[in-house]
């Protein structure tokens, strides 16, 4: 192609394209005019021209206002440091109360030799449940009175579990609210009869009346035919000892198992101080029963105890004692 041609070609495209760049540049100028003033126009054609167009409402512009100085920081107080609080040591547990009476203080039981049959007996275990009632005159002497009988049924234990291989368990300490004035030892155990056992197999009443030197109390006393055991038993304190109802105690428990009072103060048994003889004995002295009650004990010790609710046996008459 020769250089003619191609200036003629140029001169064409130049003659063509400037209005069409025109146009068009026109045309997008109107376009973006339109946009940008869309609202100003409609509102022409639709007040000046009546033309029924929807005019668009003016957007709202939002009016600047000045933004408060900020506050100048005001430093915090410095607060004085605070000492740490130490762990304070946890208070002690209360020590419990000293009772006022102190725990039993006896020796050991004297324990005698037996015989085959009888060590036999006493190798059975047996538990005996005890329930025991104090009247209010013994409560008004002790405050620990629930203590009380609990070391003192206790060291009861102690002794029949050597000299009989019985165990005594209590199950129950309550009050007895029993007006003891003018009531003879037989009249305080009817009375206790009226009480519940409440599952236990004998029923103790504890009294603050003393020993007389002949009555230590009452308990229910089986004969040697009797299919059961006594269930019932008062007790009386010994004045001034340091364990006011453990002689007595053990001697009426003795009762229920068929064991006998001594009185002849010449039965070497008495002379001995067997605790089912009314012989005065130094304070703290050994407990030792005699042979033959041990005995009588030893053979009923697996008998049932008598029901609640059964008729009253007769006691049994003393037997003659050999004099010396």
């Amino acid at each position: 192609m020769n250089r003619a041609r191609l200036k003629a070609i140029g001169k064409l495209m130049l003659l063509l394209g400037l209005p069409v760049t025109v146009v068009m540049g026109l045309f997008g100028g109107g376009v973006y005019c339109g946009v940008r003033n869309r609202g100003a126009i409609l509102g022409f054609e639709h007040d000046v021209l009546g033309l029924d167009v929807e005019v668009p409402a003016e957007p709202k512009t939002p009016v600047a206002t000045a933004e408060p100085a900020p506050k100048p920081a005001v430093p915090k107080p410095v607060e004085p440091a605070t000492p740490r609080p130490q762990p304070q040591p946890k208070p002690a547990p209360p020590q419990p109360a000293t009772p006022a009476t102190p725990p039993p203080t006896s020796e050991p039981t004297t324990v005698d030799p037996l015989a085959s049959d009888l060590a036999a007996k006493v190798a059975l275990p047996t538990h005996v449940r005890v329930k025991v009632l104090v009247d209010d005159e013994l409560i008004a002497e002790r405050q620990d009175w629930i203590d009380y009988v609990q070391r003192t049924t206790s060291a009861a234990s102690s002794v029949y579990e050597q000299q009989f291989g019985i165990t005594l368990d209590l199950v129950a300490v309550g009050r007895w609210p029993v007006a003891t004035a003018g009531l003879g030892a037989d009249q305080l155990l009817d009375e206790l009869r009226t009480h519940p056992r409440e599952g236990a197999d004998v029923l103790v009443g504890m009294t603050a009346r003393p020993l007389d030197g002949s009555i230590s109390g009452e308990a229910e006393t089986p004969t040697p035919q009797s299919a059961f055991n006594g269930a019932y038993g008062i007790v009386y304190s010994v004045p001034g000892a340091r364990e006011p109802h453990l002689r007595t105690l053990l001697h009426e428990l003795s009762h229920m198992f068929g064991a006998l009072d001594i009185t002849d103060p010449q039965d070497p048994a008495w002379q001995a101080a067997s605790w089912m003889s009314y012989a005065p004995v130094r304070d703290g002295q050994s407990p030792w029963i005699d042979a033959d009650n041990r005995r009588r004990v030893l053979e009923r010790k697996d008998k049932p105890f008598a029901p609640e609710g059964a008729a009253r046996a007769p006691a049994p008459a003393p037997e003659p004692n050999p004099t010396l």
